[in-house]
């Protein structure tokens, strides 16, 4: 039996680029992409779970940075939030919703 593990790429939907992030206030993080859209994304449901808990020690929360090689909001080397997850949050949008959005319409044929 074969299995086809390869996944088609070029079938997912591509996200914004994160382009600046900004502490607002405890566990608030407002962000800006490249598509334009803005917002703030809430991550409280994390403070106080697991390696989230450092967010309150000397501060961290507030010394958050975008990774320039793989965009994710960054506090330390063992604290990383994935931009992709708070851009759908600030939408309001599920994954399928976004993916449906990012499909292309088909092209008429000549």
């Amino acid at each position: 039996m074969n299995i086809n593990l390869e996944i088609g790429y070029e079938q997912l939907p591509m996200f914004p680029h994160l382009l600046s992030v900004q502490p607002t206030a405890q566990y608030k993080l407002q962000l800006r992409y490249d598509d334009g859209t803005e917002g703030v994304a809430d991550v409280s449901h994390l403070a106080g779970r697991g390696v989230f808990r450092q967010w309150d020690e000397d501060d961290l929360f507030f010394q958050v940075k975008i990774d320039p090689e793989t965009n994710a909001l960054v506090w330390n080397d063992m604290l990383d939030l994935d931009p992709d997850s708070l851009y759908l949050q600030i939408k309001g949008l599920t994954f399928e919703q976004f993916k449906a959005s990012r499909k292309q319409p088909a092209h008429a044929a000549d």
